[in-house]
């Protein structure tokens, strides 16, 4: 038959390997052309296990006729039909989504709770060439990436897309050969909807004005930059695993090996970072992700918002988002003993001079005898000061902490310990002059801070 597209829509499904031999696939079927088109392609195909999901939005008078015709033609083709009807204005209403977005967050609500309820493995939808080419268009004006300029993918995740390699005049002649009755959405006339205003006004005056063959061209380019988009985002995958590690629930990135990327690969890494946080798929746009990039190279320490993220520049890392740290107040420090200050476990001992060695790298050594115990530790305080080791005057310890590149998230999170006179440890960061080690020093006070958990 001339406007058969069984052959086109098997070839599609292999090409891109859509469908597995125990896949069990829903079909979203609307009840026009092109969902209609889609069920009657899937009946052909006798080895694939598959239903029917109608959604009634509860939007038009005629829905209800439609979703009875959509569960009789699925009953005559001996196949399962789930129908679901949802409050859709009284979702907006409630909501304050726009019909687009409200209808379509419902619409893929309850196709992934048919799937799971019943045990389907993919979803097929009924987007065609002429589709994406909208899509393509769509996101240029909005502004995009090659992502976006990459239109629909065949399958995403468990949604597939097996007409895109068809345009909609095909699907209506392949309707009218096979005298497949199907209903017209009025909605889809009406230019109050900007992808409806693209298809009915922008494309074709674009074809006729300048370039006849222009939603053929959308769409070769978007195959183009789809296969290429494949690569790099292979190539980004690899470097978020050599770049990024996660610690209290966040993501690291590695500041210096992502300073020496290309741009290209920066701004990747910086969208990939950034949607994984979030855990949204959606683009950020252009000049939240080009401000973070310089911040990253030009500012040493920065905090900058991609709402509802808190990005935070460090010495060493780039933190998508901002840590929890254990809540802690103020005590006592045993000497000797142990405790453990939110992230930082704090011990002490007392060491004669012939048990002394050389204190590691979290460790300090004062003369026991220099200081005013109980010893303490606590949060910094507005006005504090300590006389650092080696100095002879006091020095805030706002400004020593700034000084030592310590961030600002940071800060009253580190222990001060003190005896009852003064601060003599800033924890892994400075000690005090008081409690320098001398020749008539005979009992040693080590204390030693560890992390926990890395910051």
């Amino acid at each position: 038959m001339k406007h058969d597209l069984i052959n086109v829509f098997r070839e599609y499904i292999q090409t891109h390997r859509l469908l597995n031999p125990d896949d069990k696939v829903l079909v979203a079927v609307s009840g026009g052309p092109d969902s209609m088109a889609l069920l009657h392609l899937f009946a052909r195909l006798e080895e694939v296990d598959f239903g029917v999901f109608h959604l009634n939005h509860q939007l038009r008078d005629e829905a209800v006729e439609e979703g009875e015709y959509v569960a009789d033609v699925s009953k005559k083709y001996g196949i399962c039909c789930h129908t679901y009807n949802y409050d859709v204005p009284q979702y907006l209403k409630d909501t304050g989504a726009s019909l687009e977005t409200g209808a379509r967050t419902i619409r893929y609500q309850l196709i992934n709770q048919c799937m799971e309820e019943h045990g389907y493995t993919k979803t097929a939808l009924g987007h065609h060439r002429d589709d994406q080419a909208e899509t393509v268009l769509l996101n240029l004006l909005r502004g995009t990436g090659l992502a976006g300029l990459a239109g629909m993918r065949p399958q995403r995740s468990c949604y597939i897309r097996p007409l895109l390699a068809v345009s909609r005049e095909q699907i209506l002649n392949y309707c009218s050969a096979f005298r497949i009755k199907y209903y017209h959405d009025e909605s889809n006339f009406s230019t109050e909807f900007r992808r409806n205003k693209i298809r009915l006004e922008l494309i074709p005056l674009i074809e006729n004005e300048y370039n006849p063959q222009f939603s053929k061209h959308l769409v070769q380019l978007a195959e183009i930059i789809s296969a290429d988009e494949a690569e790099l985002t292979s190539l980004t995958e690899q470097l978020l695993d050599e770049l990024t590690f996660r610690k209290h629930g966040i993501i690291y990135l590695k500041r210096d090996l992502f300073n020496q990327l290309s741009i290209a690969l920066q701004r990747r890494l910086l969208q990939t970072c950034t949607a994984l946080a979030k855990n949204s798929h959606e683009w950020v746009p252009y000049e939240h992700i080009e401000t973070l990039r310089h911040y990253i190279i030009d500012k040493h320490q920065f905090c900058y918002e991609i709402l509802p993220l808190t990005i935070i520049g460090t010495t060493n890392n780039i933190l998508f988002g901002e840590p929890e740290f254990s809540h802690w107040e103020s005590g006592v420090l045993p000497v000797p003993g142990e405790v453990v200050v939110g992230n930082y476990r704090i011990k002490t001992a007392v060491l004669s001079l012939d048990q002394i060695s050389l204190p590691g790298k979290s460790s300090e050594d004062f003369d026991l005898e220099e200081l005013t115990l109980p010893l303490i530790y606590r949060k910094r305080q507005a006005g504090d000061r300590m006389q650092v080791f080696g100095q002879h005057s006091q020095k805030k310890v706002k400004d020593i902490l700034i000084d030592a590149k310590i961030p600002r998230y940071l800060r009253d999170q580190i222990p001060l310990i003190c005896d009852q006179d003064e601060i003599i440890l800033i924890s892994q960061v400075r000690r005090s002059e008081k409690g320098r080690i001398s020749a008539d020093t005979k009992r040693i006070l080590r204390i030693t801070v560890e992390i926990i958990a890395g910051m």
